[in-house]
């Protein structure tokens, strides 16, 4: 009876409730850039269709390559990504934003998340697609948002070319990050999604230990630039800051604090600050970007 019981949770916390909360629950893209020059692109990943746009800037200064979070899109009304791209396009740099497989309007799979574990593939292929567009004295920064910046890390970990890389509230710890997701997508204390945070990447194939996006960044030889909120509940800046402290080629910046009746923070419920950075404050956050873009010269 105790063997069954033993199997019985560890179905449950490893494979039902994983079942629940990897689900992508990605909405298909229906708006639309603010600029009128603008390219729709389809390429492929592993013989998956991914759509994307393309946004040139007139006298590009640098390309930026946006890498979403998890269950959002090239689309994310939480960052603002529509007048991110905008903003970024009148400062003189071009935005390559896509959706990843199980994301918004590209091709799905199972529609699981994978934390970056197999979606760093659609970062290798819309970097390719990018190579023919970008001349070569043109830099390129990698830029990811939350479970973004994971995936990131593992593109460039293979040895994707990237002259910089830009993290907003990156996912850097799986399991931590699963564990806090139970507060902030269901209102339950953490605590009880500890169990299914040790199991689900043992039984989906998610990183962990060594091969957490922490460690893997650790490794990279590149200038990169965090912007961290520091309440964020899910992306906690614990991680962040170890990543910074540990690696030459890395700075924090943190995101100033904004107070919860703030008009941008309308909605955001449980997620708090999580990737509101530009939303809350666009200058700020642009002149992050600036100070990036002057390291790669």
């Amino acid at each position: 009876m105790t063997i069954l019981i033993f199997l019985g949770l560890v179905f449950f916390f490893g494979i039902a409730m994983p079942w629940l909360g990897l689900k992508s629950g990605s909405e298909p893209v229906v708006d639309a850039p603010l600029g009128s020059d603008v390219e729709s692109v389809v390429f492929e990943s592993e013989k998956l269709q991914l759509e994307g746009w393309w946004i040139p800037a007139d006298y590009p200064r640098a390309a930026l390559l946006f890498v979403h979070g998890a269950g959002s899109s090239r689309v994310s009304p939480f960052f603002n990504t529509l007048d991110f791209y905008d903003r970024l396009q009148r400062a003189g740099i071009s935005v390559f934003a896509f959706d990843q497989r199980n994301h918004g309007n590209s091709e799905y799979t199972d529609g699981y998340l994978r934390m970056g574990a197999t979606e760093y593939k659609d970062v290798l292929a819309a970097r390719e697609w990018l190579r023919i567009r970008v001349e070569k004295e043109t830099p390129v920064i990698i830029c990811g948002l939350s479970m973004g910046g994971a995936t990131s890390i593992y593109a460039l970990a293979t040895g994707m070319q990237a002259d910089g890389l830009l993290l907003f509230d990156p996912m850097l710890n799986t399991r931590d990050s699963l564990e806090r997701g139970g507060w902030v997508g269901y209102g339950l204390p953490s605590i009880l999604f500890r169990p299914m945070a040790y199991l689900a990447p043992i039984f989906w194939g998610l990183p962990h230990g060594d091969s957490d996006a922490l460690e893997v960044a650790k490794t990279l030889d590149l200038p990169m630039a965090i912007v961290q909120n520091k309440t964020d509940p899910i992306t906690r800046s614990i991680w962040s800051e170890e990543l910074a402290n540990i690696s030459d080629s890395a700075t924090i910046a943190f995101a100033p604090d904004i107070d919860a009746s703030h008009p941008c923070m309308a909605d955001k419920g449980r997620w708090g600050t999580h990737a509101s950075s530009f939303h809350c404050h666009p200058e700020w956050t642009m002149h992050q970007i600036e100070n990036l873009i002057a390291r790669l010269h």
